[in-house]
């Protein structure tokens, strides 16, 4: 054989190979590490798909119209095709709806409390048992055989209003302690996973309050008893707002591992539409919404668009009235809304998605009847058939599973770890935030992974800075932490790597500020300008809630302003709910806010009422646009001289390895808040090289 032979037949096999790519049969295993879906060998995983209902109506009729024996084979039949054309349209996920047409009762009569899928009244865990057995896994299974990975949502959809504890977290509970004790799911946890409940809407705690550890307190429990039943796969929590709004995540995540998020996108959500489709605010209004993408892999389960077309028009899932448009739930075009939507995919890398739809994606009548493989609505470019069909294509040639057993490299160079790095050895916090810091190992052979998931961190002051969810650092109070993180690579060897936290409410960093609560402001980050947009506002979301109520006073010195300009304290999420108003700053150089006995001013129901401060949502600078607010500081404190109040923990602890301790030069110091000093500072506390020294 030739040389020139030889590398032939090596290109043409490279060629087999990535043709093949995501068609790796039987399915690789899969799991989380940190913000990433893995396989086996630790590659990065990415899944697009779509998802589909066994439901007569949905479906068209295309399988019949009765729910019994012989309409549950020829649905399993229908689906059988559907995934042949999904195998060829190149998807390798399927979103599987145990839909309720099958598991309600249809001899027992509705109590009428709620309507349409958000109806479990007629539920029978009887039959969700049975089908899950003769149809449900059935179909999961031959989705499988078509390369698709499943993902599993409950029978209906949530009823509006939620609370911890309800009849609807039972229910939840029921239908998932009932799934992972049944024999075949369990025998796939790396090809089946769960998505814990379809788009809540509102979700309060126990006593009917808004409380950020509502979600986690609503959904951790169902979770642990997934667990306790022995199903190891992947889980995917659902947020409020229709799953749009995951912040409290941040600082409350769910506990455990193999953990995952289940979001959804529509055009207009996220600050994005045809009439905004910029790209940039997109993914900063996404991250705003769900910050979990930062720690934890994301799954877009709903999303589709198709522009306007003549005809008539529709109800969207919010009883909004929408134009006709080519068939879809939202609408909007993909050289618009669709361009910022795949900017939002590809900035990330570790969102998977499935359309709202098989009939989003192919023509499936076309499918069906000719075996043919076209794009949803007749090709249109501008609608998400075409689109994902070309996206789809190309993503299946990167961040695809390899199989269970192929051959890795396993020499001792290969895997010996032998530097750890943390993307910054600094970090600083908005009380009630939270961030991840990615860590990175580097190989004896050269190569590097990221291994944030796979490492365990710990705080030296967890009530200032506390480690949740295996990796968020949270910000719980103001002062300073030091962060200690360990990986243990495969061999053995433990590295470590420390980052200092600062955790403050008043951040000065730019990613801390909001500068369009109303209208386009700019920040100046280094000299700590705000210049809101005309009659606009700026400054500290609080997505969680900041506790502020064990402060007397909030204390702001400004350098310059002007008469007109004053400070907005709100403890609801929006600029239009209840707030406390300060007077116009004026002149002033101090401006003092005493918060035991400040009162709402706005026009509310709660105007002269005491403020409250257990809950600060948003701390937000007006203006008429026409004026620049140089801060020189803002804090809070309970000195009756409006002098900072001490912060006891130093920035990084007692401890002589610090990081800070090395490196921070001679010539500086650190006050008690964390701000660099020089040497020349006046008389008072401050931190030098990790410990507690008085000035002269």
């Amino acid at each position: 054989m030739t040389k020139r032979t030889i590398i032939a037949l090596g290109i043409a096999t490279l060629m087999a190979v990535a043709s093949w790519a995501q068609g790796v049969k039987p399915l690789p295993t899969l799991h989380v590490e940190g913000r990433w879906l893995v396989d086996q060998h630790g590659n990065h995983v990415v899944l697009h798909g779509v998802m589909d209902t066994p439901n007569a109506w949905f479906n068209n009729g295309r399988w019949g119209w009765n729910y019994d024996t012989d309409g549950r084979n020829r649905c399993i039949n229908y689906f059988e095709k559907l995934f042949a054309g999904l195998e060829e349209a190149k998807c390798d996920v399927f979103r599987l709806h145990l839909d309720p047409a099958w598991t309600n009762d249809p001899n027992k009569q509705s109590d009428g409390k709620e309507s349409g899928e958000a109806d479990i009244s007629r539920f029978s865990l009887t039959r969700l048992k049975s089908y899950l057995r003769t149809l449900y896994f059935p179909i999961a299974r031959r989705a499988m055989n078509h390369g698709m990975y499943v993902v599993v949502r409950p029978p209906g959809v949530c009823p509006g209003n939620l609370k911890v504890g309800d009849y609807y977290q039972d229910y939840l509970m029921t239908v998932w302690d009932t799934f992972t004790k049944n024999d075949s799911i369990l025998r796939y946890p790396g090809q089946i996973s769960i998505e814990l409940a379809n788009e809540p809407v509102s979700l309060k705690n126990a006593q009917g309050e808004d409380d950020p550890r509502a979600l986690h307190d609503y959904f951790q429990p169902i979770v642990d008893r997934i667990r306790a039943n022995g199903f190891t796969g992947i889980i995917w929590v659902p947020g409020t707002g229709w799953q749009a709004n995951y912040s409290s995540y941040a600082v409350h995540p769910i506990e455990g591992y193999n953990i995952g998020y289940a979001v959804h996108d529509y055009c207009g959500w996220y600050g994005c539409s045809d009439d905004t489709p910029d790209p940039a605010n997109k993914i900063r209004q996404f991250h705003n919404q769900v910050p979990v993408v930062d720690a934890a892999p994301v799954i877009i389960t709903e999303v589709d668009w198709s522009p306007k077309k003549e005809g008539t028009g529709h109800y969207n899932e919010h009883g909004d009235w929408v134009e006709s448009n080519w068939g879809t739930w939202a609408t909007g075009s993909t050289s618009k809304w669709g361009k910022a939507y795949k900017a939002l995919l590809d900035h990330y890398g570790n969102i998977s998605m499935t359309l709202s739809g098989t009939s989003c994606l192919i023509d499936v009548d076309t499918l069906i009847n000719t075996k043919r493989v076209v794009p949803a609505f007749d090709g249109y470019p501008e609608a998400c058939g075409k689109a994902c069909m070309d996206w789809y294509a190309e993503y299946w040639q990167t961040d695809w599973p390899h199989a269970d057993d192929e051959p890795q490299d396993e020499s001792p160079e290969h895997l010996t770890a032998t530097l750890l790095t943390a993307s910054t050895e600094t970090a600083e916090l908005m009380v009630g935030g939270s961030t991840v810091v990615p860590l990175t190992a580097t190989y004896a052979d050269g190569h590097q992974r990221e291994v944030t998931g796979l490492a365990t961190f710990s705080s030296n002051a967890p009530d200032i800075v506390d480690v949740r969810g295996g990796s968020f650092l949270v910000a719980l109070s103001e002062g300073n932490a030091r962060i200690s993180a360990t990986y243990t690579d495969p061999v053995g060897n433990e590295l470590k790597q420390t980052i200092g936290v600062r955790s403050t409410f008043f951040p000065f960093g730019a990613d801390h500020i909001n500068t369009s609560l109303f209208a386009n402001g700019t920040y100046d980050e280094q000299t700590h300008t705000f210049r809101p947009g005309q009659w606009g506002q700026m400054g500290w979301e609080y997505a969680a809630g900041a506790d502020m109520s064990g402060y007397k006073y909030l204390v702001i010195k400004l350098g310059a302003t002007s008469s007109s300009s004053h400070l907005n304290i709100f403890t609801s999420g929006s600029i239009w709910g209840e707030c406390h108003s300060t007077a116009d700053f004026g002149q002033k150089r101090q401006i003092i806010v005493n918060l035991q006995t400040a009162k709402y001013t706005n026009d509310t129901a709660k105007k002269g009422q005491p403020l409250d401060t257990h809950g600060i949502r948003i701390v937000a600078f007006w203006g008429t646009g026409s004026q620049s607010i140089k801060v020189t500081d803002i804090y809070l404190t309970n000195n009756d001289d409006y002098s900072p109040t001490s912060v006891i923990t130093p920035m990084i602890g007692e401890e002589d390895d610090s990081p800070f301790a090395e490196e921070t030069p001679d010539a500086l110091l650190y006050d008690l808040q964390g701000r660099p000093q020089l040497q020349t500072a006046s008389p008072g506390i401050y931190i030098h090289k990790g410990r507690k020294i008085r000035g002269r």
